[in-house]
């Protein structure tokens, strides 16, 4: 028998073995490798509804003008004066006297306890809230050394 046809069976199985080889790396190599960092985009949030929106909305539609007005604080003198008010439920800010809190709405006058604001040409009071009683009265002399 000839040599070659002995040996023929060994090289058909290493043949098969080596084509099985390359075929798995051939699909190896086509799939992701596990360490691959895929970029998602992540979900947007919704926007916090904007409190002021509808105060917004009913100062640029058609009607009165309106403002929410709340006295914080007043600190007055005997030619000037600032108040401390929120407008519209924005955080407290300091106003001097004719300084526009809104648009068409100033502070026209400091009073003893009130503020006086001009809306549009109409004048509304609005009252500082009462000052509550301390439970000491303050800062006391006790005697002279």
């Amino acid at each position: 028998m000839n040599p070659f046809a002995k040996r023929l069976p060994r090289y058909a199985v290493h043949a098969a073995g080596l084509l099985l080889v390359a075929a798995g790396i051939a699909v190896w190599a086509r799939l992701p490798a596990a360490d691959t960092v895929v970029a998602v985009a992540a979900p947007t949030p919704a926007p916090a509804p904007d409190p002021a929106a509808g105060t917004i909305a009913g100062w640029l539609g058609p009607g009165e003008i309106r403002a929410n007005v709340v006295v914080n604080g007043l600190i007055k003198g005997e030619w000037q004066g600032v108040a401390v008010l929120a407008v519209n439920g924005a955080a407290p800010r300091a106003f001097r006297l004719g300084e526009a809190l809104a648009p068409s709405v100033r502070l026209s006058a400091i009073e003893p306890g009130a503020v006086v604001i001009d809306i549009a040409g109409r004048t509304e009071r609005i009252a500082a809230p009462a000052m509550p009683s301390l439970a000491s009265p303050g800062i006391v002399r006790v005697g002279t050394p």
